[in-house]
């Protein structure tokens, strides 16, 4: 017949529309995550240099009065990861709402976007930020060798 131009297959379409957006998505998804993790590590790595700095010449008195290595990391690893623990269940739900306000953003008149956010979500979101937090205590720990209990005893108080 002359007067058809083209045939589009509604499916097939539809099912090309899908991959492309599932497609987009998790590159996304991949580089937010990536994002996500770095500035995770670095605030709590920073969070971390910061209180032993502040807290360097406290934790040496304690090794030099005989307190061992990990007491010593006990101390101040411990509340980092008390810390960090209690700011998993805030910044889930911080990420909750980031996520409902981007759906709603991205609805056109042509498609919406559902918030669909499953229990694996939060879990990867958790581990990224406890996986972080390990890493960045790792490097504290070795840092924690280093402390200089020479200048401690030193000191005339």
């Amino acid at each position: 017949m002359p007067r058809i131009a083209g045939v589009v297959e509604q499916t097939s379409a539809v099912d090309a529309f899908y991959e492309n957006v599932a497609q987009t998505v998790l590159f996304y998804t991949f580089i937010t995550t990536i994002l996500g993790a770095s500035i995770a590590f670095g605030v709590v790595y920073n969070s971390m240099r910061i209180a032993l700095s502040e807290r360097g010449r406290e934790l040496a008195s304690l090794r030099v009065l005989g307190f061992e290595r990990g007491e010593v990391a006990y101390i101040l690893l411990g509340e980092m990861g008390l810390l960090t623990l209690v700011a998993i269940p805030v910044g889930l739900l911080i990420g909750f709402g980031l996520c409902a306000y981007l759906a709603f953003e991205f609805d056109t008149d042509l498609y919406r976007v559902p918030l669909v956010l499953g229990i694996n979500v939060y879990a990867f979101a958790a581990l990224v930020v406890i996986v972080s937090s390990i890493v960045s205590a790792a490097m504290i720990w070795r840092n924690l060798a280093h402390l200089d209990m020479v200048a401690v005893l030193k000191t005339k108080e």
